[in-house]
C-alpha cells in the first residue's frame, strides 16, 4: 500500500505537470519529462530535465511545491497511517521505526506522534520562510519574491533541491551571498536529522538514547568531512571556490557539504575535480537519518555497520556501543540495506551505460544522485535518452522507498522452528 500510494501520487503529479496550464508556453509537456519531474519531486530528489523557473508556469511551480511537500511528509506519515489502518496497531518494528520507543509514547499516542511530526515540519518551513523572505524581497520584489521565499523554504526543509533562480545555474549567482545560503543550510540539515532526533536533542546529551547519539555523531562527522573535502580540493586556483574570501569559502563549503542530501549548489557540480566527485559519491550514498526527508542508505545503517566492524576487531561477536548491545535483527537490516544499495547502484550504472553514451564518472554520479535522492548532476540529466530517463525514474522511486521496505520486511525474531548444525565458511 505504501508503494501504491507513492506511485499514485507520482502519476497524478505527472498528469498535472503535463497539462498546458503548467508550462509557461502553454504547450503540453512531454509525458516522460512530466513523469521524471513528478518522481523527482515526490522522491525529494531535485533532478530536472530543464530549468524549473523557465519551463513551469505559476500553476506548474505550485504543483511542484505540493508534490515536494507530500513526498517529504510521505515516508513517515503515509507509512504510519497505512500500517495503523492495515494492522490496527503497531508491532515492535512499527514502534521502533516511528520512534515511539525513542520518545516514550504508547500505542494510543500514535496520532499525537504523527501530529508532532507534522508540527515540526510546519515550524521548520515557516521559520525558514520568514528568514528567507527579506532577502528574496530584496532580490525579487513583490509577490514573486514572497513566492520564491516560500518555494525555497519548502525545497530546503524537505531536502528536495528544486530552485526557481532561473538560468539553469541554481544558486551559483549567490556564491558570495552568505545569508540565504546559511539559512537554507541549517534548514536542510535539520530536515536530514529527522524529527525524532531533533526531539531527543532537547534533552541533555547524557540522556540521549543510542539512536540519537549515533545519528548526531555520524551526521556531524560527515558534515565535517564534507567541509574538509571542499576546502581542501576546491579553493585552489582555477577550482570552483577559487577567489572567494574566507567567510564565503567556509559558508559555501558548509552549504555544499549539507547538500549531499539535498542537491542545491552554489557552484557548477560538473566542474568539480575528480577527487571531490569520488569523495561525494560515498557521502551521497550514506544520506541522512532514518524517518527524515533525506535519502541514502541512512546514517543508522552506516553507524551500525561501523560498530559491527569495530566490535569484530575488538574480538566481540556482538555489536556493542555506549554500553548497549544492538539487536541482531537491526544488524541484519543494516547489512541488507547496504548490500542491496550497492547492488542497485551497480545495476543502475550498467543499465544507464546500455542506453546512453556518457563518460563513466558523470554516469556513476548521475545514478548515485538518483538512487540516493540527492539531485546533483554533472550535466547529464538533460541529454539522456527516454530509456535513460525511465531508468532514473525507477532509481529515484527505489531510493525513496527501498530502505523503508527492507526495514519493515525483516522480522525482529527468527521465524524458523529449528536450526541446522553449524558449518564454517572461509573468510579473507
Amino acid at each position: 500500500m505504501i508503494v501504491a500510494a507513492f506511485a499514485l501520487l507520482i502519476l497524478l503529479g505527472a498528469f498535472f505537470l503535463s497539462l498546458p496550464i503548467a508550462s509557461q508556453t502553454r504547450d503540453w509537456t512531454n509525458g516522460i519529462d512530466a513523469l521524471f519531474t513528478s518522481t523527482s519531486a515526490v522522491a525529494v530528489t531535485g533532478l530536472t530535465r530543464f530549468d524549473s523557473a523557465e519551463h513551469w508556469s505559476g500553476f506548474g511551480e505550485a504543483v511542484l511545491a505540493a508534490l515536494i511537500q507530500l513526498g517529504g511528509l510521505g515516508v513517515t506519515m503515509y507509512a504510519g497511517l497505512l500500517l495503523l489502518i492495515v494492522a490496527g496497531r503497531f508491532g515492535l518494528r512499527g514502534r521502533e521505526f516511528f520512534g515511539m520507543e525513542l520518545m516514550d509514547v504508547g500505542e494510543r499516542d500514535v496520532l499525537r506522534l504523527l501530529r508532532r511530526m507534522l508540527v515540526f515540519v510546519v515550524i521548520l518551513e515557516a521559520v525558514t520562510f520568514l528568514l528567507l523572505l527579506p532577502w528574496f524581497l530584496d532580490f525579487d520584489h513583490g509577490a514573486s519574491g514572497v513566492w520564491k521565499a516560500f518555494f525555497h523554504a519548502i525545497s530546503a526543509s524537505n531536502n528536495a533541491g528544486f530552485d526557481l533562480m532561473g538560468g539553469g545555474t541554481g544558486f551559483q549567482g549567490q556564491v558570495s551571498s552568505p545569508y540565504p545560503i546559511a539559512v537554507m543550510t541549517v534548514s536542510a540539515f535539520l530536515g536530514s536529522l529527522s524529527f525524532i532526533t531533533v526531539f531527543q536533542m532537547r534533552r541533555r546529551p547524557r540522556l540521549w538514547n543510542l539512536d540519537t547519539k549515533l545519528v548526531v555523531i555520524g551526521m556531524l562527522g560527515l558534515l565535517s568531512v564534507g567541509v574538509v573535502i571542499f576546502l581542501a580540493g576546491e579553493v585552489q586556483e582555477g577550482r570552483v571556490l577559487d577567489g572567494l574570501g574566507p567567510l564565503d569559502a567556509v559558508v559555501n563549503s558548509f552549504f555544499l557539504a549539507v547538500n549531499r542530501t539535498t542537491g542545491m549548489a552554489t557552484v557548477n557540480i560538473g566542474e568539480l575535480q575528480d577527487a571531490t566527485t569520488i569523495a561525494l559519491l560515498g557521502l551521497m550514498f550514506i544520506g541522512g537519518a532514518s524517518t527524515s526527508v533525506a535519502g541514502g542508505i541512512k546514517m543508522g545503517t552506516l553507524m551500525v555497520s561501523l560498530i559491527v566492524v569495530l566490535s569484530a576487531f575488538r574480538g566481540k561477536h556482538r555489536a556493542e556501543a555506549f554500553g548497549r548491545e544492538i539487536p541482531q535483527a537491526v544488524v541484519i537490516r543494516a547489512v541488507a540495506v547496504t548490500m542491496l544499495g550497492f547492488v542497485t547502484l551497480a545495476l543502475g550504472v550498467w543499465a544507464l551505460a546500455l542506453t546512453d553514451t556518457v563518460p563513466f564518472l558523470p554516469l556513476v554520479f548521475e545514478v548515485m544522485s538518483a538512487l540516493a535522492n540527492v539531485g546533483w548532476s554533472q550535466g547529464v540529466t538533460g541529454s539522456l535518452s527516454d530509456g535513460g530517463v525511465l531508468i532514473l525514474v525507477v532509481l529515484m522511486f527505489v531510493g525513496r522507498l527501498g530502505s523503508l521496505m527492507i526495514a519493515l520486511s525483516i522480522p525482529d525474531r527468527p521465524s524458523e522452528r529449528y536450526r541446522y548444525p553449524t558449518s564454517s565458511v572461509r573468510i579473507g
